[in-house]
């Protein structure tokens, strides 16, 4: 009881409360004020640090020393009759009362006046969807974050590649909260450059908040600078300057990775932080060929993109074996070459075998592994029920991944699972809003489910947003030709686009030329695209050659099909085993070829080794049954090919419809046109639509 009457006496007690009153006001004050400065991080962290020393300071001077008439004292010097610290307590007293009312108003106009301003609070786990927002032409607004690209304030221009590294591997650390939906990367940059304000960019994606940043990164010192804003009312939730050396930059992406959760209350698991503290490389060099390689993939450009990539990747994880990220990107790059049909000696599905399996040695049910895996058995081993197997354990650890969610949708397209395949299409759209691929795939699913007007409508959509993109474009014009007979709709495509447009592009041009009067506009599509690869070439040689037969020119179809299967027979002679489900294809095309070259007993061949490979999707075996169809033809069978292509007529987002029969028919007419079950077929149809 004497200590505590001592404190009292000199006024101790007085400047405890009077110290932590101020202390709180200031510190709340700070943290409204520095953001707007952009003071870094370390600021606040000292001013903490300073006024908690400053508190046991204040006390230790209130214990020693007294105001007194004549200036401060020690408290011993002062004899009682002259204490006057009694009015020293009155007037702390006053200045505790001043003190405790700013700090309360304070309290109430953050409370009531700047938090109302920001509109709705941020969600809890339960409730992840923000109200909608007043204007009601907004989508609902759902806890999400669009990352808008990283500036490159590095003196040094070509440290661009850097600064979208890091925004990149930002959105990947963020979409490994499964609470949070993150915008992709191909979405943000096409938002970057509508230069568009942030309540416009919530409003447009359905997020509820905005993150900007930048990277300056000179020698071994990176300073990366985010903040983070409220979409609805533009207010900044948070802001932070990290300034780090080179080789710590993955700790920073983990850091706002952590910050964004805690920011949005999003709880996280242990093994959630964990993940998020993930370091995959400790070798600077390999991390800056692994940021080059997915500068590449920013910009399409087809096979070049994934050669280049593979360019930088295998350097890389020869610098770093231990590289698990850049070694997922190297199977996909091997993958996509076999795919785009790039790789005729089988190398690039040598490598990625061998890399996959090296893969799940060394990292065993680690997400990436899971992921690479998946990509493997979609792009290399075509065994679609397996890589969506795969996807979808991938997803339990990489949630808002965009490729693990296209994954699953692309593996349900290719099993012709269409009402699942719509769903998954329709989620990777909510992560992909910008993309017209994302437009494309959601298409594709309403066409299997021959929800034809939806489609249509969808298409049109995709059309005013990206009037100059060719495979939107092709698919629109193909989706009108084949649900309304418009045979118009492709030859404007054509007129767009088709000198650079893809091959199957060509394909339906050519039947649109051939359809319409323009026989030799429909050969001069065929010879227009040529390719480095002679197997592709002789493909194309094959495919003109079915057009000149059916111009009355038998000599020259007769000697490019001779020259078709002169490559194709060599190629077959050397080739490796074809992936599973590819096989098939390879074969039943041979065979065509060899049949139209007029060499009956190889095509035969061919066609057994066709018909004892599996076939693994709907598209393959659309493809396989088109082949099958030509090969009777071939042999002067035109009932028999009929007959095998009628059951695929109409049966998925691939096959020939019947608007497209009636558009087209001169050109079907001269195919199966001797066939009497076409021809009933023909007459039923055009009945039907009269």
């Amino acid at each position: 009881m004497k200590l505590l009457a001592e404190l009292r006496r000199r006024n101790v007690i007085r400047m405890a409360g009077l110290y932590l009153v101020g202390a709180w006001l200031i510190t709340q004050v700070a943290a409204t004020l520095l953001p707007v400065f952009e003071a870094p991080g370390w600021v606040m962290k000292a001013l903490v640090a300073l006024l908690a020393i400053g508190f046991f300071a204040a006390l230790v001077f209130a214990w020693v020393f007294e105001l007194t008439p004549d200036g401060l004292k020690r408290d011993a010097e002062v004899a009682p009759d002259a204490s006057i610290a009694p009015q020293t307590a009155q007037r702390m007293n006053r200045m505790l009362l001043l003190v405790m009312t700013l700090a309360l108003g304070y309290f109430a106009l953050d409370k009531f006046v700047l938090s109302s301003k920001q509109g709705a609070p941020t969600p809890t786990a339960t409730n992840p969807a923000l109200p909608a927002a007043t204007n009601t032409a907004e989508k609902d607004i759902v806890r999400g974050i669009a990352v808008l690209p990283f500036d490159n304030l590095s003196p040094d221009p070509d440290n661009a590649f850097f600064a979208g590294g890091i925004h990149e591997e930002v959105l990947t650390k963020l979409s490994r909260i499964a609470e949070l939906r993150v915008i992709s990367r191909t979405s943000m940059a096409r938002i970057a450059e509508e230069k568009l304000d942030v309540r416009t960019i919530g409003q447009r994606l359905g997020v509820s908040h905005v993150m900007e940043g930048s990277v300056r990164r000179a020698g071994d010192q990176v300073r990366v600078t985010v903040q983070l804003i409220e979409a609805v009312s533009d207010a900044h939730v948070w802001a932070e300057n990290y300034d780090r050396k080179l080789d710590d930059v993955f700790a920073i992406q983990s850091e706002i990775a952590l910050a964004i959760a805690d920011q949005l209350k999003i709880s996280l698991s242990p093994q959630q932080q964990s993940n998020l503290s993930d370091r995959p490389t400790t070798n600077q060099a390999a991390y800056d060929l692994y940021l080059r390689a997915i500068q590449e993939r920013r910009v399409w450009r087809g096979v070049e993109s994934f050669r280049a990539m593979i360019a930088l990747l295998e350097p890389a994880i020869t610098a770093d074996p231990d590289f698990l990220q850049a070694r997922g990107r190297l199977v996909d790059a091997y993958g996509r070459m076999y795919w785009f049909g790039e790789d005729p000696d089988g190398l690039y599905v040598a490598k990625a075998r061998a890399l996959i399996a090296d893969i799940e040695q060394g990292w065993p049910g680690h997400p990436e592994s899971v992921l690479a895996r998946a990509i493997q058995l979609y792009n290399v081993e075509r065994d679609y029920e397996a890589s969506l197997e795969r996807f979808r354990a991938a997803e339990q650890q990489l949630p808002g991944n965009p490729d693990v969610v296209r994954g699953i949708s692309s593996s349900l397209k290719r099993l012709g699972r269409f009402e699942e395949f719509l769903v998954a299409a329709r989620r990777y759209r909510a992560l992909d809003p910008e993309s017209a691929l994302s437009y494309t795939e959601e298409m594709f699913a309403l066409d299997g489910l021959h929800r034809y007007d939806e489609e249509i409508a969808l298409g049109e959509e995709a059309a005013l947003k990206f009037p100059d993109d060719e495979n939107n474009a092709y698919w629109r014009a193909a989706v009108k030709l084949r649900q309304r007979g418009d045979v118009s709709a492709m030859l404007d495509y054509a007129r767009r686009f088709s000198a650079r447009s893809e091959r199957s592009a060509h394909s339906m041009i050519a039947m649109a030329r051939y359809a319409s009067g323009d026989p030799e506009g429909a050969i001069a599509v065929r010879v227009q695209r040529q390719s480095d690869n002679p197997i592709t070439n002789a493909v194309l040689d094959a495919e003109q050659a079915d057009l000149l037969q059916l111009l009355g020119r038998p000599g020259e179809a007769q000697a490019l099909a001779s020259r078709a299967l002169a490559v194709i027979s060599a190629a077959i002679a050397k080739a490796q085993p074809a992936p599973r489900g590819q096989a098939a294809l390879w074969f039943a095309q041979a065979a065509c070829i060899a049949a139209q070259a007029g060499d009956h007993k190889l095509a035969a061949e061919w066609e057994r080794r066709a018909a004892a490979e599996p076939v693994n999707d709907i598209e393959e075996q659309q493809q396989l049954a088109q082949f099958q169809s030509d090969l009777q033809r071939f042999r002067g069978d035109p009932e028999a090919a009929w007959r095998i292509k009628a059951p695929t007529i109409d049966a998925n987002y691939n096959s020939t419809s019947n608007g497209q029969l009636r558009a087209l028919k001169p050109y079907y007419d001269k195919l199966y046109g001797q066939s009497p079950s076409y021809r009933a077929y023909m007459a039923s149809i055009a009945e039907q639509n009269q």
